[in-house]
């Protein structure tokens, strides 16, 4: 079996907010669904440069690519079969020029994601992060 590596950003303002993007209508794979930012790896990049890539392309943002925060697995609507990487980013400018592979993006509380269309195993991502955020703010308040 033929498989092909995505990359995704849970990108973070100083804030705390995440943005999010709205898939194009005419997209062949979840048209009109809200989703974090990523695409594919090209040959002979890293899965970080490859996100970097992405997120300038899709975004105009320039951010800092952090710690992996989780590992999935995905059928595209085409049949690909995927693994995709996560990453934690942050930014610093929050000025977003959309591409054309987007038609919407929103700056959100993470715990507000459950409430826009989207797939349940973003859900479940974006519930585990906003999980993470809430019992480190727990763990680090004075």
């Amino acid at each position: 079996m033929q498989y092909y590596v995505a990359v995704k950003g849970i990108i973070r303002r100083e804030d705390g907010k995440i943005l999010v993007l709205k898939r194009s209508a005419e997209d062949d794979h979840l048209p009109d669904m809200w989703e974090t930012v990523g695409g594919g790896m090209d040959r002979e990049e890293t899965p970080q440069k490859a996100l970097q890539r992405e997120i300038f392309e899709e975004t105009g943002l320039v951010v800092h690519i952090g710690s992996p925060f989780n590992v999935f697995t995905f059928v595209k609507d085409t049949g690909e079969f995927k693994v995709g990487i996560t990453f934690l980013c942050d930014c610093s400018n929050d000025t977003v020029i959309l591409s054309n592979e987007h038609s919407d993006f929103r700056w959100i509380e993470a715990r507000d994601f459950s409430r826009l269309a989207s797939i349940q195993s973003l859900y479940e991502e974006i519930s585990n992060y906003a999980h993470m955020m809430m019992k480190d703010k727990t763990n680090h308040s004075f």
